[in-house]
């Protein structure tokens, strides 16, 4: 064989992913009915919908419940140390997580110099793509991910009409193991490769209201 050949590794059987573990992420059961039971690391969630329809508010329900058993790390490049935020966490009871909880609001540079130390979150909230993502291509998303397999990616994205917003938000839709739309204030499963589908509202009064005014148009 000349010495630039490719070296072809062994091509894998079932029984070499049946002996393989998976580390998941703990959920209550409640919970696991909306989103199952999600590989922890090497995996990408996308939440998308339009503006005041909940997104952030539902973000912060999620990473409260992975607080429960994991640290996870929010990257609030949208509203950074605002009023908004801190009546959002507040929202959420994100208080009760402790430590578990950190957020920080940093560019792609600042991010990835904080997840290359040791002891990092393996789930990390990146609110938004677009603001984390601005002036950057579709390979400046890959090469990021491959900087960090080990973790579990939370999207949050802004829409355009029933579509994620932007090239790179639409390469995550395909991308990621769980899709959730959120309008209304419901967040909807698209896609779980992890099997749950069962819908969440938000927040029920004002779900109710939306509710309300769409029976009034008719």
């Amino acid at each position: 064989m000349q010495e630039n050949e490719t070296k072809i590794p062994r091509a894998l059987s079932y029984e070499d992913i049946n002996r393989a573990t998976f580390k998941t992420i703990e959920l209550s059961e409640e919970w696991q009915k909306h989103l199952g039971v999600p590989q922890l690391g090497n995996s990408h969630w996308l939440i998308y919908g339009g503006s005041g329809q909940g997104k952030t508010s539902y973000a912060l329900q999620v990473v409260k419940e992975i607080c429960k058993s994991q640290k996870a790390h929010y990257n609030t490049l949208e509203e950074g140390t605002k009023l908004s935020f801190k009546k959002a966490l507040e929202r959420s009871n994100i208080k009760s997580a402790n430590s578990k909880f950190t957020y920080q609001k940093e560019n792609l540079t600042e991010l990835t110099a904080r997840l290359d130390r040791k002891h990092q979150s393996k789930v990390v909230v990146i609110d938004s793509v677009q603001y984390f993502f601005r002036r950057k291509s579709i390979e400046d998303y890959f090469k990021f991910c491959e900087l960090f397999e080990n973790t579990t990616f939370i999207w949050i994205s802004g829409a355009d009409g029933n579509r994620p917003k932007g090239a790179i938000a639409d390469d995550i839709y395909y991308d990621a193991d769980i899709v959730v739309k959120i309008d209304n204030y419901e967040a909807i499963i698209e896609k779980n490769r992890f099997e749950a589908y069962e819908p969440r509202v938000i927040w029920q009064e004002g779900f109710e209201e939306r509710q309300a005014k769409l029976l009034r148009k008719g």
